[in-house]
């Protein structure tokens, strides 16, 4: 059994407790359906590899995906549902502080570390010239790791560092409005963006409002290629970004596995009537949902989106996804290994090992 956690939701709603009777459950809101498709990227490839003799012959993996709320807390919550002290295999962790070995001893990732963007991003900088720069940093492990790393990179090529300012897509306006305001009354036209897309994009907003143009931005690996800055609203301010993106390539048939989602032939699918409800419009009305709480209209059954135009099914631009896709297959090989002790290729004669005494740090 393979487990995912994954920001499907990428936003918490903030509650407070008087601590006089049980806490509410975690609420959150902001559906992605890129992140959807991360989610739908491991249900295909476990069944890819459930498919193929070669890879764990007569062993079928399963999985369990719970959503993360992009939220720390939320994390380590679904972590803790799913198994404590399994290994993880992460495709868009890239915090340089989980290389430490002792610390994270079964961490590993199909993404480069923070550690050779923050090298990349120093040399561009140096590449131009660029002497005077501010940096906004994701006020979380991500953001302040990255930042001290490129500092610690550039300030060797004799660059000055104007300011670092933090957002948090948690951060009330006030907060993003006072960043825009270190921006305005700096002299600096170039600063270094080292944030996820959800912390970063309250404040684009607010530049566009504010009508702040003349800055080259740099970009980290997070947001450079993300939809929701890519619209013609915010190019007039963030048109022209610099920044790296992970390697993309292709996944045969996915588009196929994409286009053939559907709640009613797998009602329990993880987060299905969520995704109908925003791609389609309607509710699904599927088993244990009477549809009596839904805000929108009921579904017929009827509705489909095979001709659909929508960013979800453009598969020509595989980053994150093709990374999930390397990580479910990085976890399908170890096991082959620790079950068979032979690579893939290798014809097994038999077991070499009790799956009942696998232990998950072995993986």
């Amino acid at each position: 059994m393979i487990g995912g956690i994954f920001p499907i939701f990428n936003k918490e709603i903030i509650s407070t407790s008087a601590f006089d009777k049980e806490p509410p459950k975690v609420q959150c809101e902001g559906f992605d359906w890129r992140v959807f498709r991360w989610t739908q990227a491991v249900i295909f490839t476990i069944e890819e590899i459930n498919n193929d003799p070669a890879l764990l012959p007569n062993i079928s993996l399963g999985y369990r995906i719970l959503n993360s709320c992009d939220s720390p807390t939320n994390a380590l919550r679904a972590a803790l549902t799913l198994a404590s002290g399994a290994e993880e295999v992460s495709h868009f962790s890239t915090c340089a502080c989980l290389s430490d070995r002792t610390k994270y001893p079964t961490f590993f990732r199909t993404i480069p570390s923070d550690y050779y963007l923050a090298k990349a991003l120093a040399a561009l900088v140096k590449h131009f010239g660029w002497q005077w720069i501010g940096a906004i940093q994701s006020d979380n492990d991500f953001g302040r790791n990255g930042i001290l790393a490129f500092k610690e990179k550039v300030e060797k090529f004799g660059v000055c560092i104007a300011f670092v300012a933090s957002v948090l897509r948690t951060y009330t306006r006030d907060t993003f409005l006072e960043v825009v305001e270190i921006i305005k009354q700096s002299s600096v036209k170039v600063i270094l963006a080292f944030a996820a897309e959800g912390d970063f994009y309250p404040l684009m907003q607010e530049i566009v409002n504010q009508n702040i143009t003349g800055i080259q931005w740099i970009s980290c690996v997070a947001w450079i290629t993300a939809p929701r800055p890519s619209t013609p609203e915010i190019y007039t301010a963030f048109g022209g970004t610099l920044g790296f993106v992970m390697q993309k390539k292709a996944i045969p048939k996915l588009k196929q596995f994409l286009t053939s989602i559907n709640p009613y032939t797998d009602p329990h699918a993880p987060f299905m009537r969520d995704f109908w409800e925003n791609m389609v419009g309607c509710t699904p009305i599927l088993p244990g949902n009477t549809g009596t709480e839904a805000t929108l209209k009921r579904c017929t059954g009827n509705e489909t989106f095979m001709n659909s135009e929508h960013d979800f099914f453009d598969v020509t631009e595989l980053r994150g996804t093709h990374n999930v896709y390397k990580a479910v297959y990085a976890i399908a090989h170890a096991l082959h290994q620790l079950i068979f002790c032979k690579p893939v290729g290798e014809k097994p004669v038999k077991l070499c090992l009790n799956l009942s005494e696998m232990q998950h740090k072995e993986v």
